[in-house]
């Protein structure tokens, strides 16, 4: 009975411990639930406020690219150009961008043009928005006033975008309101009054602003309250204040309320086995103390994954960004702070030929050979794609420079992948952190400044910024406007370099393209041609050559003209049937037209190039190879193509009479080419020994300043004319002659 009652004695206060437990546990789970919900609704709160502040400054952002344009100082400063504006501001904002109303003050903040839903609006009309776009308006000029007073009498570079944004209730509607100065970007055009016009735009806050703006942040039936609701109950608020700070509306949504979930779930199960009272007590603990721990695994999962690339765990674009602007506060960086921007040479290649798994094999190993050169993976960062950026704390100009040269040998060394052992090149280009460096974005373009040297500088080393970079990319950017408004203009023009034989008879002309810009001069087709194929005009541009070659062929029918065939026109599917087309439509004889290629366009187009080149050669067309030896010289392709000649590079004829082994290179490829049947010509021929070397070693036809520089069309119609006078040769004994051609 002692026992018994012992046994009893042991079961209540078992009970009564666990009813204590259990009460003790709902208290702890109400209070932990409320902590949670509070810190998760402060954090919702916070989180909403500044995306909304940014998507504000965002669309403010995206009046730049049409307010920072020299056409828009043109246009809206110089001369007011009502159909511009309207194309180019008015329609463009309200098709492309979204915006509701858009409107054009002058210097006197007097408006010039306006459109709103589409439609041109009556200037009266802006009164109505007058009071809600003041204070943007005054803040805009206040900036430039400011830049105004501190900018140099001859300023050129460019400089930063003036925007102000703000919100307003306009009539029933919220509006996001946006003013930005218009300024040049290259310096081509000047505000011509004391002050610049500025473009306003509205951009309504309705149901589908909300709802790209819920699915961005992952909000919970969010909406718009058209005035202070904050203090609503059971909603998550963030109030939008309008220029006088008076909160006019708030956007309002569910919160997620993990805590009130996790007590749902855990609290039911606990009451319901009392009779297990304590262990559903420490079990439901137990789960909600996991659950907790869960959540705050997936917030820092959440920070790491946005911070960081899941290919090779370095920090990402964001992260980098972060950690420079930290840098350009922080004492003593300034100045001995280097950023070196990596990025990976013919990677493109990689991808291509091997697959994306080994590119991505591949950049994982070179992201762990980076890291391991930066010594702290915190300072190693894979920018995107091929591209790495490192920084350099406390360093120098000689240390930087150091520093870069051992990324560029470090990437030079070999890769060992699961396809075996592999070799590939990086570019850097390296910046330092300066005081006028105002965020990260400034820095980082002028490291991409320095990369976009060591790339054009020939790859596989490293550049470092100097500011001359700026003025060389202003001229690029430049000389890309100029071409393609003249190349859309006509205003290019061709010129022709006789090809003669033995005995200085005229036998055909090489096309050659030329370009003088009003702004730049004479251009050298070694600049402009290059930059036609980097800015996708090269097919414009070689469109216009043949032509205009074409053209000019009619004019001396006895005659061949010999026009250049890019990899870019080889490697379009359509081009045999347009040339074909174009010398049907222009009544040219396709047997008086020479194509010239370059060797390595048939060495990397294959069977594409060999069908093409035969259903040229079917047609009529001659072939030639241009630059022979310079490239991959290989019989193959000279017995699988339907070459008829060859032409002997300047290289090689520079150097006859200097170097005994490009006297050996010269006659074999003369050889060569006759035991094949083809013709072989020399171009660069400026001095009669070269001619007499070539005829030594039997090559037939010539071309070069010996006997013409390219001259005009006209001047080759009267060469065929019989006027020796058209053409002014280097040696008059080497004077063209036309005379075969009258036979």
């Amino acid at each position: 009975m002692q026992d018994r009652a012992r046994a009893r004695n042991h079961f209540w206060t078992i009970a009564a411990g666990g009813l204590a437990a259990i009460a003790l546990l709902g208290v702890t789970l109400t209070r932990m639930s409320e902590g949670f919900d509070r810190v998760s609704l402060e954090r919702e709160q916070v989180v909403v406020d500044n995306g909304l502040s940014y998507r504000f400054e965002e669309i403010g952002r995206s009046l730049v690219p049409l307010v920072v344009w020299d056409d828009a100082v043109v246009h809206l400063d110089n001369r007011f150009d009502r159909a511009w504006t309207r194309d180019n501001i008015g329609t463009f904002l309200q098709v492309t961008e979204g915006f509701q109303f858009s409107w054009v003050l002058d210097a006197d903040d007097r408006p010039i043009y306006g459109m709103d839903g589409g439609q041109e609006a009556d200037l009266s009309s802006f009164g109505a928005l007058a009071r809600s776009t003041s204070s943007i308006v005054s803040r805009v000029r206040q900036a430039e006033a400011a830049r105004n007073a501190t900018a140099a009498p001859q300023q050129t570079a460019p400089q930063a975008a003036i925007v102000a944004t703000a919100t307003d209730v306009i009539g029933s509607d919220l509006y996001v309101l946006s003013a930005a100065l218009v300024q040049p970007d290259f310096g081509t055009a000047r505000i011509s009054g004391r002050r610049a016009p500025v473009v306003v735009t509205g951009m309504k806050v309705d149901a589908p602003f909300l709802e790209a703006f819920q699915r961005r942040y992952m909000l919970s039936d969010a909406h718009l309250h058209s005035d202070d609701a904050r203090f609503e109950a059971e909603q998550a608020h963030v109030g939008i204040s309008n220029p006088e700070g008076v909160v006019v509306a708030t956007v309002d949504w569910t919160p997620q309320q993990p805590g009130g979930a996790l007590l749902r779930k855990f609290l039911p199960p606990t009451l319901i086995l009392l009779v297990v009272m304590l262990a559903i007590a420490l079990i439901a603990y137990r789960r909600a103390w996991a659950a907790t721990r869960a959540v705050v695994a997936s917030e820092r999962h959440a920070v790491h994954v946005a911070c960081h690339d899941t290919l090779t765990g370095l920090g990402n674009r964001h992260a980098l960004e972060q950690r420079l602007t930290a840098q350009t506060t922080a004492d003593g960086a300034v100045g001995s702070c280097a950023v070196h921007y990596v990025d990976l040479d013919e990677f493109k290649e990689v991808n291509d030929i091997s697959g994306h798994a080994v590119g991505d094999e591949l950049l994982r190993i070179v992201a762990r050979r980076l890291r391991r050169l930066a010594g702290d993976a915190d300072l190693c960062f894979r920018v995107g794609g091929d591209e790495f950026a490192l920084i350099q704390p406390n360093a120098n100009p000689a240390s930087a420079a150091a520093f870069a040269d051992a990324i560029v040998q470090g990437m030079n060394r070999r890769f060992g992948l699961s396809i075996g052992r592999f070799q590939i090149s990086a570019s850097v280009g390296v910046a330092f952190l300066e005081a006028a460096d105002e965020d990260a974005s400034a820095v980082l373009r002028k490291v991409d400044l320095a990369l976009f040297a060591a790339k054009r500088e020939g790859r596989q080393r490293f550049a470092v910024y100097d500011p001359v970079m700026e003025e060389a990319m202003r001229r690029r950017r430049g000389l890309l406007y100029a071409l393609r408004r003249d190349l859309q203009a006509g205003l290019l023009t061709m010129v022709y370099q006789p090809q003669v034989d033995r005995d200085r008879t005229l036998v055909g002309v090489e096309a050659l393209v030329r370009w003088t810009s009003n702004e730049f001069g004479p251009v050298s087709p070694a600049v402009f041609v290059p930059l036609a194929e980097e800015s996708g005009m090269i097919e414009a541009l070689e469109a216009f050559t043949l032509k205009q070659a074409f053209q000019d062929s009619l004019r001396w029918p006895s005659l061949k003209t010999a026009v250049n065939v890019s990899a870019v026109q080889l490697r379009d599917p359509g081009f045999t049937d347009r040339i074909i087309a174009l010398a049907r439509i222009m009544g040219v004889r396709p047997s008086n037209i020479e194509l010239e290629l370059t060797e390595g366009v048939l060495v990397d187009r294959g069977q594409n190039a060999a069908n093409q080149l035969h259903a040229l050669r079917a047609a009529g067309f001659s072939l030639a190879i241009d630059d022979f030896g310079t490239g991959y010289s290989s019989l193959s392709y000279l017995s699988r193509f339907p070459i008829q000649k060859i032409k002997i590079d300047r290289s090689f004829v520079i150097e006859m009479g200097r170097s005994r082994s490009a006297d050996v290179l010269v006659s074999s490829i003369v050889h060569l080419g006759r035991s094949l049947d083809m013709r072989v010509i020399a171009e660069g021929v400026e001095t009669p020994e070269q001619w007499l070397r070539l005829a030594s070693a039997g090559c037939n036809e010539f071309q070069g300043y010996l006997t013409s520089r390219p001259v005009t069309a006209d001047c080759i119609e009267r060469l065929c004319a019989g006027e020796t006078g058209a053409v002014q040769p280097q040696d008059p004994r080497f004077t063209p002659s036309w005379k075969r051609l009258a036979a």
